[in-house]
C-alpha cells in the first residue's frame, strides 16, 4: 500500500474520535485519548519516514489541505490534573505534526513541476505552436532538441509580444520567471519535416495551482498582414459576372423553325487575375422566375465564410485539377430541378467558332467546344469552368427536343484567388 494511503488511513481513523479534527471541544475520555494518542505516535513516524517526492500534485496538494486542516482540542472541565497535562501535551504534538505536513507538502510543491508539454521523436513539418497558462511569480522551464536546425519563440499571448528568439538551433534549453499573468506561446519553426523532443513545463507560486495545466482554448480569426501572429492562407475573391441572371428562352426544333430560336449564347468577361469561373443553371418548363435567382453570388458568399469558420482548407488544388473549396462551395448551392427540362451546354473557347453556333452557319457536333467542361443534355445544374488564361469565355445553350420550350436562368461568378491572413486567439475556460 502506497504510504500516502496509510498517512489517509490513519487520519480517517484519528479524524473519527471525538477530539481529534472534527472534534470541537466534547469530553475526551481516557479511551479516546489512547486512541488519539497511538494514532499520533503513527502518524508521526509515517510522516518523517514517508518518501514525499513521489506524491504526485494531486496528492501533496491533497495532503497540503489535510495538514492545514489537523488538530485536536479537548474538554478540561471536572478534567484530573494529570489528564489536563497529558491532553495538553498531546495538543502540543498535533499541531506540531499539522506544521509538519504543511511544512514538507510546501516543499515539495516549491519544487514540483506541472507539465503542460513533453513529447520525444515527434515529427514535424510546418510551424507548431504550444500554448500554456501561467502566473505571475512561476517559472517557465522550456527544452527542445532536435538533429536539425529550428527556431524557438516564446511569446506572451495576451501583450502580443515575442519575449524570446533563439534561431537557427538544434537544442534549446530555457527557463524564464514568469512577470505578468498570461497565456504564453512557445512556437517551434523547423527548417524541414524533422523529429523533435520537446518538454514544457513550469513551477508554481500557488498551492492552488497544484494541478492539471489549465486548459486553453484557441480559435482562428481574420486579421491584417501585419498582425501578431498572422499566416497567410490561399483564399479567393468572387466577382458577379452578371449585374442579373440572364433570362433565355429556347424553343423546341419545330417551333423555332417558325420562331425564336433553339439556341443561345452568352459572353463573360473575365476580369483579370481570375483563375476559374462558377455557373448556376437553372432549366425549367415554365418561365416563372423563382425567389432563388440572382442569390448565387450572397449565396456563394454565404458558403464561403462558413467554410473559413469552420477552418478548412481554402484554395488547394488536387493533383487531378479539382478544387476542395469549389466541389464544397457548389455541393452547397445546387439549383432546383425540373426534371422535364434539360438543354445542351457548350463551352466555348473561341470567338469565331462561338458566332459560327449562334448564327447556325455550323452545329456544335462540328465546332471546337471545350469538351471536358460541356455537357449534353442536362438538367439544373451548376459547375466550374477553367479560365487558362483568357478574357472572354463563350456559354452556348441549345434545346433537342422538337416540341418543348425550355426557360433558363445563368449566373456565372468569377474566381480570382488573394491572399487571406488568419491568426490564432487564445483564451482559457474560467
Amino acid at each position: 500500500m502506497k504510504i500516502r494511503l496509510i498517512i489517509l488511513l490513519v487520519l480517517a481513523i484519528f479524524c473519527g474520535c471525538s477530539g481529534g479534527t472534527g472534534g470541537t471541544g466534547g469530553r475526551t475520555s481516557l479511551d479516546e485519548y489512547n486512541e488519539v494518542f497511538k494514532r499520533v505516535q503513527e502518524l508521526e513516524r509515517i510522516v518523517e519516514t514517508a518518501d514525499w517526492s513521489v506524491f504526485s500534485a494531486e496528492e501533496l496538494k491533497e495532503m497540503h489541505s489535510i495538514g492545514k486542516d489537523l488538530y485536536y482540542d479537548y474538554n478540561p472541565i471536572e478534567m484530573a490534573p494529570e489528564h489536563l497535562n497529558a491532553c495538553e501535551v498531546l495538543k502540543a504534538r498535533v499541531k506540531n505534526l499539522r506544521e509538519q505536513i504543511v511544512s514538507k507538502s510546501a516543499e515539495c510543491i516549491e519544487n514540483f513541476e506541472v507539465t503542460a508539454f513533453d513529447f520525444s521523436d515527434n515529427l514535424i513539418e510546418a510551424s507548431q505552436t504550444y500554448p500554456v497558462y501561467l502566473q505571475k511569480g512561476e517559472t517557465l522551464n522550456v527544452v527542445a532538441i532536435s538533429q536539425q536546425s529550428f527556431t524557438l519563440k516564446i511569446s506572451n499571448a495576451n501583450s502580443r509580444s515575442v519575449l524570446n528568439t533563439f534561431a537557427g538551433k538544434t537544442s534549446v534549453e530555457h527557463s524564464m520567471e514568469i512577470k505578468n499573468t498570461a497565456i504564453y506561446l512557445v512556437e517551434i519553426v523547423p527548417t524541414k519535416a524533422q523529429y523533435l523532443d520537446l518538454s514544457v513545463k513550469y513551477k508554481i507560486a500557488d498551492v492552488s495551482r497544484l494541478s492539471s495545466p489549465t486548459p486553453v482554448v484557441t480559435e482562428q480569426v481574420e486579421c491584417a498582414k501585419g498582425d501578431f501572429g498572422a499566416k497567410g492562407v490561399s483564399g479567393i475573391l468572387m466577382h458577379q459576372c452578371f449585374d442579373e441572371p440572364r433570362k433565355f428562352t429556347l424553343r423546341g426544333q419545330l417551333k423555332a423553325t417558325f420562331s425564336g430560336s433553339s439556341k443561345a449564347l452568352v459572353a463573360v468577361q473575365v476580369p483579370t487575375g481570375a483563375t476559374d469561373i462558377l455557373y448556376s443553371m437553372r432549366i425549367a418548363t415554365s418561365e416563372r422566375d423563382r425567389s432563388s435567382d440572382g442569390d448565387f453570388h450572397e449565396n456563394l458568399a454565404s458558403s464561403y465564410k462558413k467554410v473559413k469558420f469552420l477552418g478548412l482548407p481554402l484554395y488547394e488544388k488536387e493533383k487531378n485539377g479539382n478544387v476542395n473549396l469549389f466541389s464544397k462551395l457548389l455541393d452547397d448551392n445546387r439549383p432546383l430541378r425540373d426534371e422535364d427540362a434539360y438543354c445542351n451546354m457548350y463551352v466555348f473557347r473561341n470567338q469565331a467558332q462561338a458566332k459560327q453556333f449562334q448564327d447556325g452557319t455550323k452545329s456544335a457536333s462540328v465546332l471546337s467546344y471545350d469538351v471536358d467542361y460541356s455537357t449534353l443534355g442536362t438538367q439544373s445544374c451548376n459547375g466550374r469552368i477553367p479560365v487558362k488564361g483568357l478574357k472572354t469565355i463563350y456559354l452556348a445553350f441549345e434545346n433537342e427536343r422538337v416540341r418543348y420550350t425550355n426557360y433558363l436562368w445563368v449566373e456565372v461568378e468569377a474566381v480570382v484567388p488573394k491572399t487571406e491572413y488568419f491568426t490564432t486567439k487564445y483564451s482559457i475556460v474560467q
